[in-house]
């Protein structure tokens, strides 16, 4: 915003917010973009997405912080809101899946067992798998994560059962 580098200049810290929308969220978001049909439509538009998603608080009071009553005084309109999930809903299919296709462990499997052959992939899951029960510690994200979502599983079954 060349147009504001003069305010910009005056200002001796700054807080700036990035936030990055993807699946259903960010087609639904794309969809309300080319809807709107002026620059304060767009303007509140983009202040709501922010603020469904990403709203900052004082941990101590729970009050919002300056920036989110800022972002919210901005607002012309306040009934925002998409339907997606939340975003911290780490379910486990999609860690599953992550496992097989994104963090490379399948790959480092395969190249193990290409350099020295036999059983060495069995014995790189038997090392991780001794590492798990003898290192790993769960943090709070993790029991956080498993209260919640424990019971459901139970329900459900094993996702990798079919």
């Amino acid at each position: 915003m060349k147009h504001m580098r003069h305010i910009a200049k005056e200002v001796d810290d700054w807080t700036r917010v990035e936030a990055e929308f993807s699946g259903d969220y960010a087609h639904q978001l794309t969809d309300a973009i080319k809807e709107c049909s002026t620059d304060e439509q767009l303007k509140n538009l983009i202040i709501s997405s922010l603020l469904d998603r990403y709203m900052f608080f004082y941990v101590n009071s729970n009050r919002p912080h300056k920036i989110t009553r800022l972002m919210l005084e901005l607002l012309d309109e306040k009934n925002f809101h998409f339907e997606s999930p939340s975003p911290r809903n780490n379910l486990l299919e999609q860690s599953i899946d992550h496992l097989i296709k994104g963090s490379g462990l399948l790959p480092t499997l395969w190249k193990v067992q290409q350099i020295w052959g036999g059983n060495t992939a069995k014995e790189l899951i038997d090392y991780l798998y001794k590492q798990y029960y003898e290192e790993f510690e769960p943090n709070d994200d993790h029991i956080s994560w498993l209260n919640k979502y424990k019971v459901l599983y139970q329900l459900e079954g094993k996702p990798w059962k079919g």
